[in-house]
C-alpha cells in the first residue's frame, strides 16, 4: 500500500469513527448544548475562581457548577415546572369546560362567523366546520405535551436526575478543560499557526456576539409580552414578561409560547377581537425582535451582513435542531474565516 492510499484509508477511517462517535453521542447532545451555553456565560466567573483555587481548575470548576445550578439551571428548571403546572390546571379545566358544553353558545358563533368567512371564498360554499371537536383535540395534544413537564412526570421520571447529572458533568469538563479541548481541535487543521489563531478568534467572537444577542432578545421581549399582557387587562403582568424573558432563551419554542397561551386564555374568555389583536401583536411585533434585531446586534458586533446571520440561524435549527442556535452562526464564523484565507493563499496567486 503506497503512502497516499494509507493516507486516504486512515482518513475515510478517521471519518467514520468520528460520525459513529457523533451518532452514539446523539442521545445527551441536548444536555451538552445547554451545559456548553451555560459554560461559556459563566466562563469569567470560573477564572475568577481558578486564581481564587491557585489554579486548581477541577476546585474551580464543581465550584462554578454549583454556582450554575443555584443561579440559573435550578430556578429555570422551578420556573418551568411551576408555569407548565399552570397550564396543565388550565388546559384541564378548559377541556371539561368545553365537554360540560358551557362554551357551546360561544363555540357555535364563532363557528358560523368562521364558515361565513369561508364560504366567500372560491369553493368554500357548504364548508362545515366542527370547532368543538377542533378545539378538544388541540386541548388534548396541548394538555399531554405539557404533562410532562409538571411534577407528576418530574418526580416519577429518573430520566430527569440523569440529564442533570450529565449536565453537571459536562459543566465541569467544559470549565476545566474547555480551553485545552479547543485549542487541541483548531491544530488539528492542516493550516498554518496565524490562520489557527484567526479562525479561534472568528469563532470566540461570534460566540460571545451570539450570546449577547440572545440576552438582549430576551429581555427586550420579556418587555414587549409584559406591556401587551398588562394592556391586555390581565394580571401579575411582571410575572409573565419574565416567563416570557426565560422562554426566549428555549430554541424554537422561545417567547411565542407565552403570547400564544395569553391568547387562547383570551378567546376562552370570549374577547375574540383582543385575543386576534394579541396574536397579531405577537406574531408581527414580539417575533419580528428575535428575527431582526438578534441579527442585527450580531452583525454589529462581527462584522458581518444581518442576512447573512440570519440565514446561520435559521439553517442551523433546521438542520440541527436546537443545537443549530449556536452550531450555525459558528459555522458561519468558520466558514468566512476559511474565506478570507483563501482568497489571501489561492485566490490572490493567480
Amino acid at each position: 500500500m503506497t503512502p497516499k492510499v494509507a493516507r486516504i484509508a486512515f482518513i475515510v477511517f478517521f471519518m467514520a469513527l468520528v460520525a459513529l462517535f457523533f451518532y452514539m453521542a446523539s442521545p445527551l447532545m441536548g444536555g451538552a448544548f445547554l451545559a456548553f451555553v451555560v459554560a461559556i456565560l459563566f466562563y469569567p466567573l470560573y477564572l475568577l475562581l481558578l486564581r481564587a483555587f491557585r489554579r486548581h481548575n477541577y476546585a474551580a470548576a464543581v465550584v462554578t457548577m454549583l454556582i450554575c445550578f443555584t443561579i440559573v439551571l435550578f430556578p429555570l428548571s422551578v420556573a418551568i415546572v411551576m408555569l407548565a403546572t399552570r397550564l396543565v390546571d388550565f388546559i384541564s379545566s378548559l377541556a371539561a369546560e368545553i365537554q360540560s358544553g358551557q362554551f357551546d353558545p360561544l363555540i357555535q358563533s364563532a363557528g358560523n362567523s368562521i364558515e361565513r368567512w369561508v364560504a366567500m371564498l372560491p369553493g368554500g360554499a357548504g364548508y362545515a366546520l366542527d370547532i368543538r371537536g377542533t378545539m378538544l383535540e388541540a386541548i388534548k395534544h396541548i394538555g399531554a405535551f405539557l404533562y410532562q413537564f409538571s411534577p407528576h412526570m418530574v418526580v416519577k421520571t429518573a430520566g430527569i436526575a440523569v440529564d442533570l447529572i450529565f449536565i453537571a458533568i459536562f459543566l465541569v469538563v467544559f470549565f476545566a478543560e474547555g480551553a485545552r479541548l479547543f485549542a487541541m481541535l483548531v491544530r488539528s487543521l492542516p493550516i498554518s499557526e496565524d490562520y489557527q489563531q484567526e479562525i479561534s478568534r472568528d469563532i470566540r467572537n461570534m460566540i460571545s456576539a451570539l450570546l449577547l444577542g440572545m440576552i438582549g432578545t430576551a429581555l427586550v421581549q420579556g418587555l414587549l409580552i409584559g406591556i401587551g399582557i398588562w394592556v391586555a387587562g390581565f394580571t401579575n403582568a411582571l410575572m409573565w414578561g419574565v416567563i416570557a424573558m426565560l422562554a426566549a432563551f428555549i430554541p424554537i419554542v422561545g417567547a411565542s409560547a407565552a403570547y400564544l397561551v395569553a391568547t387562547l386564555v383570551l378567546a376562552v374568555m370570549g374577547r375574540w377581537e383582543a385575543a386576534v389583536i394579541f396574536l397579531l401583536y405577537g406574531l408581527v411585533i414580539v417575533s419580528s425582535v428575535d428575527n431582526v434585531l438578534r441579527p442585527m446586534v450580531m452583525g454589529n458586533r462581527m462584522h458581518v451582513h444581518p442576512v447573512l446571520l440570519f440565514i446561520a440561524l435559521l439553517g442551523g435549527v433546521h438542520a440541527f435542531g436546537a443545537i443549530g442556535i449556536v452550531a450555525g452562526p459558528v459555522l458561519l464564523a468558520v466558514f468566512l474565516a476559511s474565506l478570507r484565507i483563501y482568497q489571501r493563499e489561492f485566490a490572490g496567486a493567480r
